[in-house]
């Protein structure tokens, strides 16, 4: 199971539908991935109306951290997509 833990106050954890590849350029470019959670209770569109900019967060897979970054944009529509940067 794949879920996201963003360290807000309180702590949010999203069970993620997906998430994009880790990518990162051999120029030095920092590693990024994008994640997508549900929003169709409006759960996500709720927690982030005011996104959570800067805020620390954990991509885990069965509780195994396997990116740690920052959110770095939000965009909210039928699913919530969380871009992150480490």
């Amino acid at each position: 199971m794949m879920t996201l833990r963003v360290e807000t106050v309180p702590p949010a954890v999203f069970a993620v539908l997906d998430a994009g590849p880790q990518r990162a350029a051999l120029n030095g470019e920092v590693p990024s991935v994008s994640v997508v959670l549900d929003n169709a209770r409006g759960e996500a569109a709720a927690r982030f109306a005011v996104p959570p900019l800067r805020a620390r967060a954990v991509l885990l897979i069965d509780d195994v951290a396997v990116f740690t970054g920052s959110v770095q944009a939000v965009t909210l529509a039928e699913v919530a997509t969380l871009a992150l940067e480490g």
